[in-house]
């Protein structure tokens, strides 16, 4: 086990040479609370766009095929400060599945023709996450919290905040996300 800061990254590295399978994980330390007022859920739009391809990897959907095709899985959730994106595979692909995952923090390609797909992937979850008392819970507080307070928000997003919305205020989603990875990201 290693441990190393620098530059304010800390990587933490853990090897047994018997496991089957090899993980990696990224967190990045933004989240739902650094959404911007007008664009509630932008964080978690972003999360849903890195995963469509990147420079060295343009293919839509192609990091997951490796990493299915070599017995792995891999997910992301946005936290309030925090999202995190992990994958596990066979031990000897994980060079391939890192190469193809740290093109999400280095050069996504926040393909425009995805954006409509990745948008009602939000909505499919914010509509699921409807049913669910915790959900509905957390909702409540947050709309109690103290007025300024970046817990007194939406965090979700969904159709209405990451489409209809900006459409109609000639916002440019494309535009905000990259702004948004920008700043936070890099």
């Amino acid at each position: 086990r290693q441990m190393c800061i620098r530059d304010s990254i800390r990587t933490v590295l853990v090897s047994d040479p018997d496991a089957e399978m090899a993980a990696a994980s990224v967190d990045v330390h933004v989240a739902s609370w650094s959404d911007p007022e007008d664009l509630p859920g932008l964080a978690h739009f972003c999360e849903h766009m890195l995963f469509l391809g990147t420079a060295r990897f343009p293919g839509e959907g192609e990091f997951e095929r490796y990493v299915s095709a070599n017995g792995g899985s891999n997910n992301a959730f946005t936290g309030s400060e925090d999202t995190c994106y992990f994958f596990d595979v066979h031990r000897g692909s994980l060079r391939g599945a890192l190469e193809r995952f740290a093109g999400f923090f280095v050069s996504p390609l926040v393909k425009a023709g995805s954006m409509e797909r990745e948008v009602q992937a939000v909505e499919s979850e914010f509509r699921q996450a409807l049913n669910s008392d915790g959900n509905r819970l957390l909702q409540l507080q947050c709309h109690t919290a103290s007025e300024g307070h970046p817990f007194n928000a939406f965090f979700w997003g969904n159709l209405k905040s990451l489409q209809q919305q900006p459409a109609a205020a000639g916002v440019d989603m494309r535009r905000q996300l990259l702004e948004f990875y920008d700043a936070h990201y890099c």
